[in-house]
């Protein structure tokens, strides 16, 4: 718990120079492409990491898809997969120029491989399903921006021993370049 105060303190602290530093009127504008990496955990017992694209089709719409690596551990099963995470970003609120609130959604497909190796079993497949959540995004300048991501997901997997159904929880920070 200590240690995620600290991750958030140090986030914030980077990313007050914001109000200084980004000037321009409008940082989401039509045309804007941007990249980005973010890093994150679900329960506690997992971590996540990935890379991310987005474009905005209109000042407070986007499109953005998000390549992630998950590992964890539930009980004695190990755990991993990968996922790709095309969706949209709607911009519900930006009451200045350096910080936005945006609600996501997006389709998931994926791949996920389960292994509990006291009882030598192992069980892996094709996943599909839906993410909804929100984050915040702040600008330090126009051309960099932080974002604190929370959002929830529902999965089912097509795993080789039979289907199941899961949420998984995300909670992540992530660093942007916006190319104007």
């Amino acid at each position: 718990m200590k240690k995620r105060l600290l991750i958030l303190f140090i986030s914030v602290a980077a990313i007050m120079p914001g109000q200084m530093f980004a000037a321009s009127p409008l940082s989401h504008i039509k045309g804007m492409h941007t990249i980005g990496v973010r890093a994150g955990t679900g329960l506690g017992n997992t971590f996540d990491v990935g890379i991310l694209y987005q474009y905005h089709f209109a000042r407070r719409w986007s499109f953005a898809t998000n390549i992630d690596y998950e590992q964890g551990a539930f009980e004695k099963s190990k755990y991993f997969g990968v996922k790709v995470a095309p969706g949209v970003l709607c911009s519900v609120w930006h009451p200045t120029s350096w910080f936005y609130l945006h609600l996501l959604g997006d389709v998931n497909l994926g791949y996920d491989n389960w292994k509990n190796p006291d009882i030598n079993s192992q069980s892996d497949g094709f996943t599909m399903g839906l993410d909804l959540g929100l984050n915040l995004e702040f600008f330090a300048i126009p051309e960099l921006s932080f974002v604190l991501q929370a959002q929830e997901g529902w999965n089912w997997g097509f795993y080789n021993k039979g289907g199941y159904n899961y949420f998984h929880p995300l909670f992540s920070l992530g660093i942007k370049y916006n190319i104007k």
